[in-house]
């Protein structure tokens, strides 16, 4: 036991210097591509509006020529809300929790909006990154209670194929956190905690809802066992959760829903006018007021997102960008499943996995029938252990311990494609994400 402890503590420290040393890869590596590489003119791309640099000081310029490969796609939104608010019609599609944590920690900085968001939020993702890598190493121990695994779970989450994603000022590090922290604190029977971690995670990306799960699983099963006070706090736990999601959807409501006049910077105005995006305001409402949820309106109207409609000969391109993922997902439950099929009908009660594996399941196929299919394998990297754990057990030793590991991975055919998928992901995802080409 006491050498088990001593191997736990030496693996936290190795993750530490791992996670810090693959974020300081991501921050060299995106200067360089976005230096040398020019970038792509991506067609119909929001781009928040002043966020030119030209008149800004020498620190701004500085940090704008070092960090501005991280403000791509995604990104902007979130420096528009974080900036602006909720102005747009379309920025409804991205939660709110992310760019106010930003906001509430630069509230009182005074300093250029973009500049602050900027080393804000790259500072915020790494550390919440490195810290979530030693979370997923103790959930991973705990559920599986194999320490090589763990370890080995880690460090691939340390250079996963999404890498760029949790170091750019996108929602992933923190939905990461919340989720896997969460996730822990269920198995530790810490209610609470997990219900807080979990309605936070609902209040930064939609899929948060899923997490709910987890308290329903814990919550039949000790119904099985009549806990009736561990079935009353997941009960809360749950509504908590719904409650997140809804008090942003009320949010949307109050914003678009009820005419107000509303004051709003000229640049905003105009940017609106010439790319016809809907704002609240004094005359008219929202169309989907009073008839859906504003997330899935939003979703549909501005990035056709519904059942099949990614069904298409141009986007195979995008499919195959997203198979790897899926595919090792999808291979491992099927697997799983089928292995551990006399387990199903009781809900999987001797196997500790089991909820992980029917939650990344089905969020994979949720994916591939409903979403954009590139966005699959940053949800899922972002979303749910399982990735790491189905890689990490082609991995037959502890990667950092061996002298020769890169020889010992080329040995199995496998352990190779799994290994150079995560590693070729890592850079090339980096580069074409700082350089404005598809890769999201």
């Amino acid at each position: 036991m006491n050498e088990k402890k001593i191997n736990s503590k030496t693996c936290r420290k190795t993750l530490w210097y791992l996670a810090i040393y693959s974020r300081l890869a991501v921050l060299l590596f995106q200067y360089i591509c976005n230096t040398i590489i020019p970038d792509h003119k991506a067609q119909g791309v929001f781009i928040s509006p002043s966020t030119e640099y030209s008149d800004d000081s020498i620190f701004d310029r500085t940090v704008a020529h070092l960090l501005d490969g991280f403000l791509r796609w995604d990104a902007q939104y979130f420096l528009h809300i974080y900036k602006y608010g909720y102005t747009y019609e379309n920025s409804l599609a991205f939660f709110p929790f992310y760019p106010n944590l930003l906001w509430i920690l630069t509230y009182i900085i005074p300093g250029n909006l973009n500049t602050l968001f900027i080393i804000s939020g790259v500072v915020v993702n790494n550390i919440l990154f490195i810290v979530t890598t030693i979370i997923l190493f103790d959930l991973t121990l705990t559920v599986h209670k194999n320490i090589e695994l763990s370890l080995n779970s880690s460090i691939l989450f340390c250079i996963n194929p999404a890498a760029i994603f949790f170091s750019a000022p996108y929602s992933e590090s923190l939905y990461a956190f919340t989720t896997f922290y969460g996730m822990y604190n269920v198995y530790k029977n810490n209610i609470w905690k997990s219900s807080i971690l979990f309605g936070i995670s609902v209040m930064t990306r939609s899929n948060g809802i899923l997490n709910a799960g987890f308290l329903l699983y814990l919550m039949i099963h000790s119904a099985a066992k009549r806990k009736y006070k561990l079935i009353l706090k997941t009960f809360f736990g749950v509504l908590f959760i719904f409650f997140c999601f809804s008090i942003y959807q009320i949010y949307c409501s109050y914003l678009f829903c009820i005419p107000r006049e509303i004051k709003y910077d000229i640049n905003v105005v105009n940017y609106a006018l010439k790319h016809n995006l809907f704002m609240p305001n004094n005359h008219t409402i929202a169309e989907w007021c009073g008839k859906k949820l504003a997330y899935t309106y939003v979703q549909d109207k501005y990035w056709n997102v519904g059942f099949l409609r990614y069904f298409m000969l141009k986007q195979i391109p995008n499919f195959i960008l997203a198979f790897p993922c899926i595919f090792l997902i999808l291979n491992f439950g099927i697997n799983y499943f089928y292995t551990n099929r006399s387990h199903i009908i009781n809900l999987g009660k001797k196997k500790n996995d089991f909820a992980f594996i029917v939650h990344a399941v089905f969020l994979t196929v949720f994916c591939i029938f409903y979403i954009h299919i590139q966005v699959t394998t940053r949800m899922l990297a972002s979303s749910s252990p399982v990735l790491y754990w189905t890689c990490a057990k082609y991995f037959k030793f502890p990667i950092y311990k061996s002298k020769f590991f890169l020889a010992r991975i080329l040995s199995d055919k496998k352990c190779s494609l799994v290994f150079f998928y995560f590693v070729l992901y890592f850079i090339f995802g980096t580069a074409l994400f700082v350089n404005f080409y598809p890769f999201t």
